[in-house]
């Protein structure tokens, strides 16, 4: 290889007069270094003394002119009034996001890029008339030669750039042939000088790459833009195996080929990847980037003073079968914890898109593409598109639905795999809160806190709200006041007068929105671990496919209390989860639309009590006829008139603890109290539920197993007989056709027989809905 002079070679004027003279470093042997820097050793002396006195000169005229202008200017400014800071600082918002900092390692702003709608084909690519039209950047690049036999022309080509490169490496070998050192390099070497770049940009020629004297210029100017600042772009590139060339418009492709230019925050993926690859370099650095969710983009070029090759090439052939299709509607499975990867196998029948460094082997599927884990995974979102991202990391951003699995939670989390996706991506749509009644009893307070922290809540922010009653003492109130909550906020309400239990119940919760439900406890419940779970999954798979369902029981009950001749066992119970047309109280989820309407229709009902009398509600043969203040009477009203019903569970989520003052009470009633205990789900595999609703066996509001049609026909007789009104046809939770009293006769007292009676104005009649 013949000897080249760097100062002779690069005669093109540098466009670059920002910035310091380039330096040309070559990795060849010392002693070949030594002699060539001194014998400009001189040369360099001279230069430098005239710089540092240029650059006096310089600084010189910049304070006179300050000073000359410095007056003039402080007039013109007037008076700025500073204010303290503390004035526009949102401390919560400022707590909020320093909690989310501390919490996450990832944030993602869902910004659908345009390299993202180029690569779905939502969009056109550019022309290169467009593409030129963009601004030079400034920034620093450094250019990595292989010594090859046609180093000296590449280098020419190099040198000719319109933006010359502030350094040009070229990689050699020990092994000396014809007295230069001169070495071959495979890809791994490569990867190595790249790391060592501290430019804002590396650009890599393949050996036998000649770029167009415009190339690098027209790449920055490219890279640089917001349209592609997230992408590896070219004018070589392979799609399909086959060879890109002469395209009219910018387009996604599998791979770069020729040159490389490559962003200085790239490096580290490439060689955190580097582990002795052998494949070739185009195919590795296009390989890697993708991984990370950077795609290759091929630029159109007509003009050889653009492309990164001005010679053709005689064969263009690469591999490409590692790039997965992306499928649609996929479930984004982001983790670094081993114990994610039996969760993952279960969802093997769909589509699965995988970022993890962290290999599957249970159950290892080609078909599924997989990307590596990273700081930034919005980019992989942005590629992906995926209906549902399920983490042991906490993500936020605010569009695609995304399921946090810690790990305590992940080897609870089995019954995912039972919900469609569509079901899934409403995780997040659904708002669940914790409403618990407080008395006075502290070792009942603290068996229900205990069971509510040891519960899997899957990441969700759950809102608990502790309702004490004015029995409370200062004990509880302490216990409650410092009690500390990880799942959301906390709320304290405390009553200061006496209640009917009637009044708790029904003002403990309303609705705020059609997506918020509400987990009514009070603290003679002790609750499974596996509670919320239950409720999210029932109100996932159920929620929209009946307007009959008003909530979901977390108690399995042992004995029917509504029979008017008191409680008796209940004997027709199935094995598994079941729908029946009675409220529970022992712990229940209720629904936001229900409850509005429970609402409505007990408020009416009150008025109507304490007023004219006008309304007759009756159950047949119901325990709650005899009771006057109760919300069971006048819910269970509004579930045997609508046909309401609850869904129970195969095995119960919450227990009820009915202690007795006297011990003798105790020891006589034990075997009865023992009916209200239920063993408690241990297991969350036993979670299951068929995919309809309709499979489920129904029981009646008498424990005896029923249909619907039935229960709609006994409902309608009933309000036949209490209402004036026709039954209202559309389902919109809204009780007034119930509230229609029929007319009664008013009698009128008069002094005489013969008197005429009075005309009696129509009496209006207030009716709350």
């Amino acid at each position: 290889m013949a000897d080249i002079d760097l100062e002779r070679t690069g005669t093109r004027p540098r466009r670059q007069s920002h910035q310091q003279p380039n330096a040309y470093s070559i990795f060849y042997s010392s002693s070949t270094a030594d002699s060539r820097s001194s014998r400009h050793s001189m040369k360099r002396l001279f230069q430098s003394r005239l710089l540092v006195s240029l650059c006096c000169c310089v600084f010189a005229l910049t304070l006179l002119f300050n000073f000359k202008y410095s007056s003039n200017y402080l007039i013109d400014q007037g008076s700025v009034q500073f204010n303290d800071s503390s004035q526009y600082t949102d401390y919560a918002l400022l707590e909020q996001l320093l909690l989310q900092g501390k919490n996450s390692t990832s944030t993602l702003p869902r910004d659908h890029s345009f390299i993202q709608k180029l690569n779905r084909d939502n969009t056109q690519g550019h022309t290169m008339q467009q593409l030129v039209q963009y601004q030079s950047p400034t920034v620093t690049v450094t250019a990595i030669l292989q010594s090859h036999t046609q180093l000296t022309q590449q280098l020419r080509h190099v040198l000719s750039q319109t933006v010359v490169p502030d350094h040009i490496w070229i990689i050699g070998d020990q092994k000396i042939e014809n007295n230069k050192r001169v070495r071959y390099i495979d890809a791994k070497d490569i990867i190595e000088a790249i790391s060592l770049a501290d430019t804002d940009y590396v650009w890599v020629l393949d050996h036998d790459a000649l770029p167009g004297k415009r190339y690098l210029e027209y790449a920055l100017k490219v890279n640089s833009s917001p349209e592609y600042n997230n992408a590896l772009v070219g004018t070589g590139a392979y799609r399909d195996g086959q060879c890109i060339s002469a395209i009219e418009r910018s387009q996604v492709v599998d791979v770069i080929r020729d040159s490389w230019v490559i962003k200085k925050s790239w490096i580290p993926l490439l060689k955190h990847e580097d582990k002795g690859n052998k494949e070739a370099s185009s195919t590795f650095i296009s390989r890697v980037l993708y991984t990370h969710g950077i795609l290759s983009v091929a630029l159109p070029s007509t003009d050889l003073n653009y492309m990164a090759h001005t010679k053709p090439r005689e064969t263009c052939k690469e591999d490409s079968s590692w790039k997965k299709k992306l499928p649609n509607d996929a479930i984004l499975f982001y983790f670094n914890l081993p114990q994610m990867e039996e969760l993952v196998c279960r969802f093997a029948d769909k589509n699965v898109v995988i970022v993890s460094d962290i290999e599957i082997k249970q159950c290892k599927n080609d078909s599924w593409p997989v990307f590596k884990a990273s700081d930034d995974v919005s980019p992989i979102l942005d590629l992906v598109q995926p209906k549902l991202v399920i983490s042991d990391t906490k993500l936020y951003q605010t569009e695609i639905p995304i399921i946090y699995l810690s790990k305590r939670d992940i080897p609870h989390s089995s019954w995912l795999t039972d919900l469609p996706v569509d079901m899934l991506a409403e995780w997040n749509s659904i708002s669940i809160k914790i409403m618990v009644n407080v008395d006075k009893k502290h070792a009942n307070y603290e068996r229900l806190i205990t069971s509510l922290d040891k519960a899997h809540y899957l990441g969700d922010s759950v809102d608990l709200t502790f309702l004490m009653d004015y029995t409370a003492d200062r004990t509880i109130q302490r216990l409650a006041n410092h009690y500390q909550w990880k799942h959301g906020r906390k709320y304290l309400r405390h009553r200061i007068v006496q209640t009917h239990r009637m009044a708790l119940f029904a003002e403990s919760w309303y609705p705020s929105s059609n997506d918020e439900y509400a987990i009514l406890l009070d603290t003679e419940l002790e609750l499974s671990p596996h509670f919320y779970s239950w409720a999210k999954y029932a109100i996932l798979q159920y929620r929209h496919q009946s307007k009959q369902l008003f909530g979901i029981s977390l108690y399995r009950p042992n004995m029917i209390e509504t029979d008017s001749g008191g409680r008796r066992l209940f004997t027709e119970r199935p094995h598994g989860p079941f729908l029946m047309q009675w409220p529970s109280h022992s712990g229940a989820v209720f629904f936001p639309e229900h409850w509005r309407e429970f609402h409505d229709y007990m408020t009416a009902r009150l008025a109507d009590r304490t007023g004219h009398r006008m309304q007759d509600v009756t159950i047949p043969d119901s325990r709650a006829n005899e009771w006057k203040l109760s919300w069971r009477k006048y819910f269970e009203e509004l579930v045997y008139l609508r046909s309401y019903v609850m869904l129970y569970p195969s095995t119960s989520l919450s227990t009820r603890h009915i202690e007795l003052k006297k011990k003798s009470q105790k020891e006589k009633f034990k075997d009865a109290l023992s009916l209200f205990e239920a063993p408690l789900m241990t297991n969350a595999s036993q979670l299951h539920l068929p995919a309809s609703i309709d499979s489920l066996p129904i029981y009646d509001y008498y424990g005896h197993l029923s249909d619907m049609k039935t229960m709609k026909e006994r409902g309608g007789d009933l309000q036949d007989s209490i209402s004036a009104c026709l039954p209202n046809t559309e389902q919109n939770f809204d009780p007034s056709d119930l509230l229609c009293p029929f007319g009664k006769i008013v009698t009128v007292t008069v002094e005489n027989e013969d008197d005429p009676v009075p005309e009696l104005p129509p009496k209006k009649v207030d009716v709350y809905v």
